[in-house]
């Protein structure tokens, strides 16, 4: 039977409704989040459009922006899929980040602050005496959203509500697992009270919000209590938020009528559905006649049950409501959003366009900066052909380009005066993820010997053209960590270099120390001998006592230089370790698929992938045996006790955070849940007619400064 994680059925879902390169976002209140790129990943998408500049539809006007981009998918709203480009969209529209009126925003240093364009005053907190801690946020009255409808304390509370209840994850597939760090998160998720005690309602214009006291201390402690408005006038508008602000009720007048019943009954179904779908997954090739298969059964059977007294029972007018909102959110405004608090408004995704308005109703950002550009649009194109579209003017903006030569080009293009260009270190870093519980990945020697077996210097000059830099731990070098603490870290850490004596001393601390017949001791000088006889037809690999060979099986995207890289290089150096390393090329939806839903005998244990760090940069979600995106399925001791010590921290202790910080990174160097391959520089370039986009950082981009920005005619 299958290790379970922390909704582990969910991501099933969610990815069997839509996949991309994705991450995910965690809930209302933390973006906790690693976005994963597949810019490294895949050079091309089968939705580019057109291989040359000459088949390109030109779509830039005097009162319009054009953001070209390599991949898009068409989700606006946290819990499926995180494309980078989805997310940009979110941002112009203030769903996400930090044009919208959340309470927090992240400025472009990655530091938080109170958001002045949202709040009448500073947010005022209070240590309470069960050691909770209550924040009390006062919104200014004049905040409307895109439709002209006013914004409320209401908008904030009903967010947290609907996606924390017990049936929102069931009902919709999502992510998003709520507020997961305010008081009474647990008994409002499990569904044993129907109030949410962390929450309260003081004024039409005022909230609090109640972090538990077992999520504290946290080093970034705003992320445990920050809230966004959600439109409820529109995604829920028969429902209400009770006086207290603790739970959802019927609005005044509002009955039940037939439509409404049988919008209920096909609700239930379809948790029904998922729920058989998510067992059937979770299930895939387990013993029917095991105990774990038999329990996991009846609880399925126990949950179906349940539903269908619910369905042929009396409608409870309050869940009929609150179930229609969360498909309306889920699957109408999740691809429609039309209403809207950012600078921009929805107009319509189509022909692999993304149409935004301005939005006249919106008050500008933290910073008083207003957007003024009428039009922007999201369009996606060739990455191959974008910095020629950039030079040729049939884009405005070419953002993160990581290829060597196509940085070389836009230099060019900037020397002679034909764009823009702005560089900046990468909040992130390309790596190999393993499977560290199941097949030879399993071993910590076997991870460690490959990353012996590998010149990552290559990647860095084949592929990034000396754009970057080998990195030996979970960072990016623009991290604020990094900045600080690099210098002392690196002589800390092991710096894994092509070694193969190193890789074959590692490996003969594994099981595999045998030949074929499981007894005669593996010979180092042999296999060498062997390799340079015949490196085709080379077969002196190692094995265990019971004959099992060394085999490790990698999968990548295709048409992807990283996965080209690894290929020429892993194969041939392994064999002279007496491993047999073979590389996979497919499409990212596989590779996906194939990591965070393994078989327990799965065929691939080690993936070429690369992902960026969102704030606040929390490994206990990645590393821990109880983190929710556990992916790499890591169950040690150690990685719990240094990930819970770093999230733990005082957010006044900034020497025993960094010191904690260090005490991570030498565990993840060590014990190689990934080899981290590199962290590159990124380069955008934009057009000459662009205005005020001077300000460009790892975690502030076009769609942050959009506000700034002007479009000269």
């Amino acid at each position: 039977m299958k290790n379970k994680k922390l909704y582990s059925s969910l991501m099933a879902l969610a990815l069997a409704l839509s996949l991309s390169a994705c991450g995910s976002k965690t809930d209302s209140t933390k973006d906790t989040g690693k976005k994963t790129s597949g810019q490294e990943e895949s050079k091309n998408s089968k939705n580019d459009q057109g291989q040359s500049p000459d088949d390109f539809e030109k779509q830039t006007a005097d009162d319009t922006i054009v953001l070209g981009v390599g991949t898009i998918n068409g989700d606006f709203i946290q819990g499926y899929n995180n494309d980078a480009n989805d997310v940009n969209v979110r941002k112009f529209m203030g769903i996400e980040g930090n044009n919208g009126y959340n309470c927090y925003v992240v400025d472009e240093y990655g530091q938080f602050k109170a958001n002045t364009s949202a709040l009448e005053k500073e947010p005022e907190v209070t240590m309470n005496e069960d050691g909770s801690r209550t924040t009390k946020f006062n919104i200014k009255k004049d905040l409307k959203w895109s439709d002209g409808e006013p914004i409320t304390a209401d908008d904030y509370l009903f967010g947290i509500l609907l996606e924390s209840d017990k049936d929102f994850n069931p009902l919709t597939a999502s992510l998003n697992v709520g507020a997961d760090s305010l008081k009474g998160y647990k008994a409002f998720k499990n569904g044993d009270t129907d109030s949410f005690e962390g929450l309260n309602k003081i004024d039409d214009y005022t909230f609090s919000l109640t972090v538990d006291a077992s999520q504290l201390p946290y080093f970034e402690v705003q992320a445990l209590s920050n809230a966004g408005p959600t439109p409820i006038h529109y995604i829920g508008e028969n429902l209400a938020v009770a006086k207290d602000g603790k739970k959802l009720i019927v609005k005044d007048g509002y009955k039940v009528t037939d439509k409404d019943k049988e919008n209920y009954k096909k609700s239930i179904d379809r948790q029904i559905s998922l729920l058989k779908e998510s067992f059937d997954k979770d299930n895939e090739g387990v013993d029917k006649a095991s105990d774990d298969y038999k329990k996991a059964k009846e609880e399925l059977d126990k949950k179906e049950k349940d539903l269908e007294a619910r369905k042929a029972g009396d409608v409870d007018p309050t869940r009929l409501l609150i179930e229609e909102a969360m498909i309306k959110e889920t699957s109408d405004y999740r691809f429609n959003p039309k209403v809207t608090c950012g600078p921009y408004k929805f107009n319509k995704f189509e022909n692999n366009m993304v149409k935004l308005d301005l939005n006249e109703n919106y008050k500008g950002n933290f910073k008083g900066q207003k957007a003024t550009i009428p039009h922007i649009i999201v369009q996606l194109v060739n990455r191959n052909i974008g910095p020629d579209l950039l030079e040729n003017g049939d884009i405005d903006i070419w953002e993160g380009e990581t290829d060597g030569a196509k940085i070389d080009q836009l230099k060019k293009a900037k020397e002679a005066g034909k764009i823009q260009l702005s560089s900046y270190e990468r909040n992130g870093y390309g790596n190999i993820i393993f499977l560290t519980d199941r097949g030879a990945t399993k071993y910590k020697e076997v991870r460690q010997a490959i990353a012996s077996l590998m010149d990552r210097n290559e990647f860095v000059q084949a592929f990034l053209g000396g754009y970057g830099v080998v990195t030996n731990g979970m960072y990016g070098t623009s991290q604020w960590m990094y900045k600080e603490r690099g210098a002392d870290l690196e002589g800390k850490l092991t710096n894994w270099v092509l070694n193969i004596d190193k890789a074959n001393e590692l490996l003969d601390k594994t099981p595999y120390k045998f030949e074929k017949d499981g007894k005669t001791a593996w010979d180092k000088k042999k296999a060498l001998d062997e390799f340079s006889k015949n490196q085709e037809g080379f077969d002196y690999y190692r094995y265990d006592d019971k004959g099992n060979k060394l085999v490790v099986n990698q999968y990548g995207a295709e048409q992807s230089p990283i996965t080209s890289l690894i290929s020429n290089q892993l194969p041939p150096n392994a064999k002279q370790a007496g491993l047999e390393y073979n590389v996979t090329a497919g499409s990212f939806s596989t590779l996906m698929d194939l990591l965070s839903f393994p078989k327990d005998d799965a065929q691939y244990t080690a993936f070429s992938m690369a992902s960026d760090f969102s704030t606040p940069f929390d490994p206990w979600f990645y590393y821990s045996s109880q983190g929710p995106f556990n992916r790499s399925k890591v169950n040690d001791p150690k990685a719990d006790e240094v990930t819970a010590k770093l999230r733990k921290t005082d957010p006044s202790d900034k020497k025993g955070y960094l010191d904690k910080w260090e005490e991570f990174q030498k565990w993840y160097n060590d014990y190689l849940p990934e080899i981290p391959l590199y962290s590159n520089v990124f380069h955008t370039g934009y057009s000459n007619r662009i205005k005020g986009f001077d300000v460009i950082t790892p975690v502030w981009q076009a769609s942050d400064q959009i506000n700034a920005m002007t479009l000269e005619k």
